[in-house]
Order: structure tokens, then sequence, then C-alpha cells
């Protein structure tokens, strides 16, 4: 029979009742044909039979819940720009956590009606764009970066590489990924997995931070013995260092703690703060100050310590400097394994190759100043416990001013 109205009514109604539940719909339908009679597309699909509608669904992976919060902690927005049914969409983005209460659902159809700077204007709100066309996701990420972002696009078919190519981050479906989407993308998503993503950014702060804690712990290092060579010059001092000192410590009393520290876990609640601003420089005014600080109280103490032994000898006067600075910087790596936690809040056994680089570092240094063949070289002489009570006592303090400092 004829479809009446109230047909129509039924079965839209019906269509939104199961998108509502986040199900992809299709409505099938059919019409006999006659075989010995010959059809075209166009003339075939007219007259079809109504059967009725098949709800499909595609759950949400069990980690992507958790895995928008984590955006959410991060401070980074999540769209959808999709071609599904906009109140399918929509019922999906509930279910993981990721719509709320003022969030804009738009159609491609009502993203052509508006102009570049009404969707400027309403961009942050934007939550889903469901029946998008490819030409509209490329616009999207044009606003986006307008507005500041920093625009990490997913996408597999041949549609979606405008976009992709576009975007600061292009994303490939790495298995129902299209060869073309591979080949613009900048990064390839072998699981098709979205939490990948966001372990992916946790991972990347995490080497963010590594590289400024380690680039923070050389230049503190740097800045203490520079120090002491200047004060020593600049009152008519002794050089309280050797050439061949400063190579040693240079090489191994900074290097290796520095590599013990690049194998630092990531720090809890990385992906609860917000995205840094790409263009703020690595090397804040907060780090630079407590790198002067560092240095002085460093080259100030060695220097110190230099002066208390001169009476001595030179040669002695100059290893207690030498040892005072390689304490200085063994005290220092354990304060820098965090900008934030002290150390008391920091296992000291969760990172194993920081505590060998120091005992290695610490090692070496006394086969130095206690082995005959090495002290010839070095120009050391050996060290009593009291001697190294003191330089403990002193070195020490620049620990101490880190820790407080957090």
């Amino acid at each position: 029979r004829t479809l009446t109205k109230l047909d129509k009514e039924n079965i839209l109604n019906k269509n939104d009742e199961l998108a509502k539940k986040a199900l992809r719909i299709l409505a099938l339908a059919y019409r006999p044909i006659n075989e010995q009679k010959k059809y075209t597309i166009d003339s075939v699909e007219k007259e079809l039979i109504f059967i009725g509608l098949v709800g499909m669904i595609d759950p949400p992976r069990d980690e992507v819940r958790e895995a928008i919060k984590q955006c959410q902690d991060a401070g980074i927005k999540v769209m959808i720009i999709t071609g599904d049914h906009a109140v399918t969409t929509k019922a999906v983005a509930q279910q993981i956590g990721l719509f709320k209460k003022d969030d804009i659902v738009l159609t491609g159809a009502d993203v052509e009606k508006m102009s570049d700077s009404e969707l400027e204007r309403k961009i942050e709100k934007i939550r889903i764009i469901a029946r998008a066309l490819p030409i509209q996701k490329s616009r999207i990420v044009e606003i986006l970066q307008k507005k500041g972002h920093i625009v990490a696009m997913t996408g597999d078919g041949v549609n979606d590489a405008p976009a992709l190519k576009k975007s600061n981050i292009g994303i490939a479906m790495g298995i129902t990924g299209t060869d073309v989407a591979k080949e613009v993308s900048k990064a390839t998503l072998t699981d098709d997995n979205f939490a990948t993503i966001v372990n992916a950014i946790s991972e990347g702060r995490n080497i963010y931070n590594t590289l400024i804690r380690s680039a923070k712990f050389f230049l503190m290092c740097n800045a203490g013995e520079i120090t002491t060579v200047m004060i020593a010059i600049f009152l008519g001092f002794p050089l309280p260092l050797l050439p061949l000192q400063i190579l040693m410590m240079n090489i191994l009393t900074d290097n290796l703690p520095a590599l013990g520290l690049g194998f630092e876990s990531g720090e809890k609640g990385i992906m609860k703060q917000p995205p840094r601003d790409p263009k703020a420089k690595p090397l804040t005014k907060g780090i630079i100050l407590s790198i002067i600080l560092f240095g002085l109280i460093m080259g100030g103490g060695t220097f110190f310590m230099f002066t208390q032994y001169l009476d001595f000898s030179i040669e002695k006067a100059q290893t207690v400097a030498f040892t005072t600075l390689v304490m200085f910087q063994m005290f220092a790596v354990f304060s820098s394994r965090s900008f934030k936690l002290s150390l008391e809040k920091l296992n000291p056994f969760t990172n194993l190759w920081l505590l060998g680089a120091v005992f290695l570092s610490i090692t070496l240094h006394a086969i130095v100043i206690y082995w005959h063949p090495m002290q010839l070289a070095f120009g050391t002489v050996p060290l009593l416990l009291i001697d190294w009570l003191k330089i403990v006592a002193i070195s020490s303090i620049g620990f101490f001013m880190m820790e407080a400092s957090k």
C-alpha cells in the first residue's frame, strides 16, 4: 500500500528513537523487477517497498571515557566531525562523557550557512558537526588554527586527506585508514584507538619536562663551576680548579647523572596541567632565577671551602673545591627529578638508573682522589673523613634551597 503521511512520521520517529540509543540506522526497501527489462540506477530506485529499519550498535571502547576525561583535565578540546546522523553522534558523545549542557550540535548544512566570523565566535562551544562534508572539515581546521589552537585530526578515508594535511598533526587510522590518508598524515595510529592518542600526549609532555629538567641541571652545574672560578679570579686567589678536573666534571659527573635523569618516570598529574603556550620560552624566568641562585650558592660554597684549606696546601684546597662541586651536583640531580614534588614524596628506588649513575660518579671521583696514578694526573690528594663531612654539609645547602623553592 502507499505510505501515508502518518506512516512516514512513525518511521521517522522510530528512527530518532533508535538514534538516541546511539544506533546507526539503515532503512531497508525492495522492488520487484522484470528480469527481461533493462534498468538504470535512477530508474530502478523508485517506487520501493519499505521493509523496516535496522539499528546497529558500534559501542565506544571501554577506555575512551577515561581518555576523554583526561583530555578535559588537560585542557584539550575534543570535537567530533562525522558523516553520521546528529542524534546518533550526540548519543555516543553523551555515553563517553564528551557532551555537556551548553555544547552545540551542528550539521554540515548548518556550517555551510554560517560565515567565518560567526563560526569563529561559536567554535569553542561546538562539540559535534554531523553530516559533514570533506571541505567543511578543512574549514573547521582553519577556524580552530585561526583561534590559536594546535589541531590534531584523525581520519581514515580519501575524503579526510585535505583536512589531515591542513591540520598541525594529521593522524591516520592504521587499520582502517587508506593509503592516501596515511601518506598526508604526520602520524599513524596503529591500533585505531583514541586512548592511544591521549597516552601519546602524556608521553610527549613527560619527554618535554625531562628535557627541561636535564637542561636546568646542566646549566645549574655549569653556573656553579663558572661562579667558583670567577670569584677566585676577581678576588685575586689561585685557581680553585685545574683544567683536567673541570674536564672530568663535564664528561662524567655532569653527564652520568643527567643520563640517569632521562630515565625518570612521568610525573603524576601531568595530564591535569593546562597545555603550555607554544610561544613560551622553554626556560622560564623562574627556572633562570633558580639557575642563577643555585650557581651563586654552589660557587660561593665551593670558594668558601677552597679558602678554608689554602693554609694546608694548594693541592688540598683544589681537591676540596673539586669534591665540593661534584657533591653539589650529586645533591642537585636528586632534587631535579621533579619540578613540583619534593624528594620526600619521590621514591628513590623508582629510578635505579639515576642511583647507579650517582654511585658510579662518586666511585670514579673517589678513584681520582685516592688512587696514586690518578692523583698524579689530576693533581689531587686524599681527603679525611672530617673533610668529607664538611663538604657534604656545605654542598647540601643547594639541595635544600631547591627543595624549599618547590
